[in-house]
């Protein structure tokens, strides 16, 4: 069939002396290529990669079947084969001489190599070399990272050392050739002449070959063996790899309302009746004549997640969507999540296939652990059941590809952070009907990346919820001109004017925006009062109001000043130890889950626990967005008023009878700054957080509540609107102090923006004809996400390490921690599997300030000098950092004295003159 030229060519090799045929992994690739698009990538996918071609659906799936068989073909050069000197030399023997090893072989990489020769081959049957390149530069990026203008240039001038002499090029003829006809290509290159893949067809052709590649390339699934029929052996192995199928849900979308209400009934096992903002969300759903974005604003308890789920299933089953992607603003919030989201996914129609929770410490969560032991899928596992699966193959990189995803805003955010494999992730959003809860947590840098995946996502034609309760009319209508972009065919401009709260916004076809009814949960007559900024006065006021009993939240903008309230109200037996509870990030992770646990049992909704008689429990940004606590009394630092406002989502939270006479009012103290001077003087700390411009802002418009308190939902949107005015209505006096804080803060914003651009991926629509150049100034790859989320926060390098403490010549679990505290942990040997995990769970963040300036190498030499041979043998521990600790729980770090305390969590003090802003 071919030459033995071409049969000689080898692909893949180990150290055993094995090898693989290129023409053996050509023939497999091209047909799990097949049974990929048969049975794996869902309608929508298949659609948008099918579009524009003349024969539609079938085109579609034998270019993909070519450009996997292809994907390899640059292998056939001596750049490649040089590298195992005895498979050279046998293709040396079959007429494919070479002139000696190449000097410089990085200037051809096989990918480059196969785009330059494929594009050739098709330049030659007459195609126009722009439309021939936006096919060709699949195979060139195939191992994630497209080719430069530069590199191509260098590659095409390379010598015949690189590319080898006429043999070379005949025999990579050939096999173009051959599997042109082998796949059915041959009778439609005519017909595709014409045809230029758009920039989004690129990307996701990209991302399907790299899919394909790496189950061909999996020596499990198909050995180092050439002498196999792949055809046969592909079917065998893509059952033995049991990937589950694109979700695919059925009976959702109704016109019925009596329909719908069974619907949210047996999704949730509810008796009750859905709310209005649930009915508009799953009618709109039913509605809408194509994918588009819904902007849910409601305040906090209106249903948003329940009824976001119910409309992305809706979604899912009339455009085609594989699955849904959910992501959050924390690992707390995404776990929290996590167990919801499994619940409906195990009550929706359709089979849901798998399941991934998708942050650095997903290992660590217990359900989706749960999930994975009751799984067992892996290799050799079976899909036909209609349970969902943590399917062994969504790992790393591949974790985005499931059908159901939990995970960070950051794993969103990174489709749009110019780094390795990004195409996958763009694979993994594409197919999906993708959901942003609380998206107005997002700043000025992180909106950089959500406004420009927004757009890739309205290219890609994704139906979007984005939910909210508090979110100002700029950042809204900024949403709803991103996604427009992505489609520029569509003419319907943007109407970003508030149609009223709660609502849902929804582009195209505005004219299904709508204001929905309250549910009748309010919160009337909120008191507002401004409160010394004084740790011994506020224990005072709190020990009054109190008196009768009674629970308070109070939320500190930073963890130094939370800590310090705390120690006052505890010392002197102001409070009982026992009534006051400190929750911020600096606790290790099993203490901050233990105390986060205990936190929503004790002022969880009715029913989730025994409610204490007094508590006060202080906590940061938290206690803000990862728990359903209620609250009688909240005190909170100053703070942006959208902020604020969701603080004052956990103030009489839940219907509840029998509370205290004296907090049976609702009512916020607002602490944090000096209210005297004229503008009020806010804490450093906390105008180090969030700028003294919001926080001015904040203050203006809440002063004016004072008389006549808040009431929630009906107050949020206009207390909203009128903190983030463009023309602000300045008090008299703060003039001059608000306008150089407004400038500082634009300032920052811009730097924000510039400083996200650094990273930023092209738009959808773009001038060039291929996605060359498309990763120019990328990030490293890192498939756990910290490299990329470097990059799509505007965060400090911090670093984490497992901390230990160490009493004489022994190693021990710190002794608070449950069940293994002060158990000695082996250093030189592997430690058991569950004592690994306890260790993995010890894990802390350390404070950004450590690390500023010229300290972030310290740091890391101290870390990196306590090293445990026996750990880098555990999967938990292998590569982590060990902060050491002594009997006192203490160390000295970078000029600063750590302690720490299973109450206060980790406590930093300078020893010397330093930043110590926390």
């Amino acid at each position: 069939m071919v030459s033995s030229a071409v049969l000689s060519a080898w692909a893949k090799s180990d150290r055993a002396g094995g090898s693989l045929s290129l023409f053996r992994h050509s023939a497999d690739s091209a047909a799990v290529a097949g049974l990929v698009w048969d049975h794996w990538l869902p309608q929508h996918v298949r659609s948008l990669l099918a579009d524009g071609l003349p024969g539609g659906m079938l085109d579609a799936r034998v270019l993909f079947c070519w450009l996997a068989g292809l994907h390899d073909v640059g292998k056939l050069t001596p750049c490649f084969a040089c590298q195992v000197p005895e498979l050279f030399d046998v293709m040396h023997d079959h007429g494919l001489p070479a002139a000696g090893v190449p000097v410089d072989r990085k200037v051809l990489p096989h990918g480059l190599a196969g785009q330059i020769a494929l594009e050739k081959f098709l330049v030659g049957l007459g195609w126009p070399k722009r439309v021939a390149a936006t096919y060709a530069v699949v195979i060139g990026s195939h191992h994630g990272v497209p080719p430069t203008v530069g590199q191509i240039q260098a590659a095409k001038t390379g010598g015949r050392s690189l590319w080898g002499g006429p043999e070379w090029a005949d025999a990579r003829s050939e096999l173009i050739e051959f599997v042109t006809e082998r796949t059915g290509v041959a009778d439609r290159l005519a017909d595709w002449a014409t045809v230029r893949l758009s920039t989004m067809q690129q990307v996701l052709w990209t991302a399907a070959v790299i899919v394909t590649d790496w189950i061909a390339s999996n020596q499990d699934l198909f050995p180092l063996d050439s002498r196999r029929a792949s055809s046969i052996e592909a079917a065998k192995a893509w059952k033995l790899l049991g990937l589950p199928a694109a979700w695919s849900p059925a009976g959702a979308a109704t016109d019925s309302t009596a329909a719908r209400q069974e619907l949210f009934r047996s999704r949730f096992a509810r008796e009750d009746p859905m709310r209005p903002l649930q009915e508009e969300c799953l009618r709109i759903a039913c509605e809408l004549p194509e994918p588009g974005l819904l902007i849910v604003e409601a305040p906090m308890g209106e249903g948003k997640t329940e009824a976001a789920l119910l409309a992305a299933e809706v979604l899912a089953e009339r455009f085609g969507a594989g699955g849904i992607f959910i992501a959050l603003p924390t690992m707390a919030t995404s776990d929290a999540m996590f167990a919801r989201v499994r619940r409906w996914v195990d009550e929706v129609s359709g089979r849901p296939g798998s399941m991934v929770l998708a942050h650095g410490k997903a290992a660590l969560n217990e359900e989706y652990a749960q999930l994975k032991r009751q799984s067992f899928v892996d290799i050799g596992s079976d899909c036909d059941d209609s349970a969902v699966l943590a399917h062994g193959w969504f790992v790393g990189k591949k974790g985005p590809l499931a059908n159901f995803v939990v995970g960070t805003i950051d794993q969103v955010l990174r489709g749009a952070l110019k780094s390795r494999h990004v195409m996958l992730r763009h694979l993994g959003l594409a197919n999906k009907v993708v959901v942003i809860d609380e998206v107005h947590a997002a700043d000025s840098y992180m909106s950089t990346y959500l406004c420009r995946v927004l757009e890739w996502l309205g290219a890609y034609r994704v139906p979007v919820l984005l939910l909210s309760a508090t979110l100002p009319p700029a950042q809204r209508a900024a949403l709803l001109d991103a996604y427009r972009r992505g489609r520029p065919a569509v003419p319907e401009p943007v109407d970003a004017d508030s149609v009223g709260y709660p609502a849902i916004s929804v582009w195209p076809h505005t004219g299904l925006s709508c204001a929905v009814p309250p549910s009748g949960r309010s919160i009337d007559d909120i008191e507002v009062d401004f409160v010394d900024d004084d740790a011994e006065a506020l224990t005072g006021r709190l020990l009054e109001v109190l008196t009768e009993g009674g629970t308070a939240g109070v939320v500190c903008n930073t963890v130094a000043r939370a800590q310090h309230l705390f120690e006052v109200m505890t010392a002197d037996g102001a409070f009982d130890a026992s009534e006051v509870l400190l929750l911020h990030s600096r606790f290790v992770s099993v203490d901050r889950a233990r105390y986060e646990n205990r936190l929503r049992r004790l002022l969880g909704p009715p029913g989730t626990g025994d409610r204490p008689k007094r508590l006060v429990v202080i906590g940061t940004q938290v206690i803000e967005q990862s728990l359903d606590i209620d609250v009688d009394l909240l005190v909170t630092d100053l703070a942006p008023v959208d902020l604020i406002l969701q603080r004052i989502g956990r103030l009489h939270r839940h219907l509840r009878s029998g509370r205290p006479a004296r907090v049976a009012r609702p009512r916020c103290w607002v602490r944090g700054a000096d209210w005297a001077p004229v503008p009020p003087k806010p804490d450093k700390g906390c105008e180090k957080v969030y700028g003294r411009a919001r926080l001015l802002r904040a203050a203006a418009v809440l002063i004016d509540k004072r008389s006549s308190g808040i009431s929630v939902p009906a107050d949020i949107p206009g207390l909203v609107a009128d903190a983030y005015a463009e023309r602000f209505a300045v008090p008299a006096g703060w003039e001059e102090v608000f306008a150089e804080a407004e400038a500082a803060w634009a300032l920052h914003v811009a730097d924000q923006r510039k400083r996200a651009g650094d990273y930023l991926l092209g738009s959808p629509h773009t001038e060039n004809p291929t996605i060359r150049d498309w990763l120019v100034a990328g990030v490293r790859d890192d498939a756990d996400g910290v490299g990329g989320q470097a990059q799509v926060r505007d965060a400090e390098d911090s670093i984490e390490a497992i901390v230990v403490q160490r009493v004489g010549d022994e190693v021990r679990v710190m002794p608070d921690i449950p069940d293994d505290g002060g158990r000695v942990v082996p250093t030189d040997d592997c430690p058991e599997p569950r004592l690994a995990k306890t260790l993995a769970q010890c894990t802390i963040r350390l404070p950004a300030f450590l690390t500023r300036y010229d300290r972030m190498n310290t740091v890391l030499r101290t870390l990196e000098d306590t090293f445990y041979p026996g750990w880098q043998q555990s999967h938990w521990l292998a590569g982590e950092l060990v902060l050491e600790l002594d009997e006192d729980l203490s160390t000295e770090l970078a000029g600063h004295l750590l302690t720490y305390d299973p109450a206060l969590g980790l406590v930093v003090t300078p020893t010397k003159e330093t930043d110590t802003q926390q």
